[in-house]
């Protein structure tokens, strides 16, 4: 857990209501440790006093929300203890899927299920859905399984997606991670499956290759040759229009036996550019 999902919780068992400016400030100052008002004071325009009240009345109003009390030196604690009880998993790049419209989560019936949430800074202004999946299918690497359902229960396909979690970014399939770690290793600067916004001959379109890798000067693109993903030639054209001329494919079955060796390749091919 970070602020900002703990701090997007704080504002959903409020019924949705964000906290101001001085309030944000005062919760992820004392969720970092910083728990003396004067120090916070002089992070802000305010003065002591005026932070002290405004804090007392915010730890109040999360008492009430968490049934606990909450104060300036156990905010985290209080947050792990909240999502245990009610077994509530979080990544920001999921969808929260249960009605929260007018309840908080310790309302909603959450036994023996795993809610997967985007609790962003920007959790006012999204909307809430409705998915909550059974307690057993966790993973070890951190598997996300989001299935969305129509109104009479039925999914829109047969087959659940799955989303691989490593270091908060998203990845999807493990073998994905596989090159990720060994990016890391080789301390390359990286983006992954990263969507770009380009001019295509269909118009504006978005395309995402797997890795947009950055070294020595140069831009290039590594992606997986996977069974289930065909060879994206037109894509590719569009990037080499644009100046990324280096887009090398890989064997995706070599992922997991030789990751380093491919992102070596990769960067020798890069660097003869």
């Amino acid at each position: 857990m970070n602020v900002d999902e703990d701090l997007a919780i704080a504002e959903t068992v409020l019924d949705g209501e964000c906290l101001n400016d001085v309030e944000d400030l005062i919760f992820r100052q004392c969720w970092q440790g910083r728990c003396s008002y004067e120090e916070i004071a002089k992070l802000s325009k305010y003065d002591d006093e005026y932070i002290k009240s405004v804090a007392a009345k915010l730890w109040k109003q999360l008492s009430d929300a968490f049934e606990e009390k909450v104060k300036k030196n156990n905010l985290q604690s209080v947050f792990k203890r909240y999502l245990r009880r009610n077994q509530v998993n979080l990544h920001h790049h999921q969808v929260i899927e249960v009605n929260l419209t007018g309840k908080t989560l310790s309302r909603a019936n959450l036994t023996g299920a795993k809610l997967f949430t985007n609790l962003g800074v920007d959790s006012c202004q999204r909307d809430s859905h409705k998915s909550i999946l059974p307690d057993n299918n966790t993973n070890s690497s951190e598997e996300i399984i989001q299935s969305e359902e129509e109104d009479n229960q039925q999914t829109h396909s047969n087959s659940q997606e799955k989303i691989y979690l490593w270091n908060d970014l998203h990845f999807y399939y493990e073998e994905q991670i596989k090159i990720a770690e060994a990016l890391d290793r080789a301390n390359i600067f990286f983006f992954p499956n990263a969507k770009a916004r380009l001019t295509t001959p269909e118009g504006r379109q978005n395309q995402e290759p797997n890795f947009l890798i950055f070294h020595q000067g140069k831009w290039g693109i590594l992606e997986l040759s996977h069974p289930n993903k065909a060879k994206a030639e037109d894509r590719d054209r569009l990037f080499e229009t644009h100046g990324i001329r280096i887009i090398h494919y890989c064997d995706c079955n070599r992922c997991n036996e030789e990751p380093d060796r491919i992102v070596q390749e990769f960067l020798d091919i890069l660097g003869q550019e």
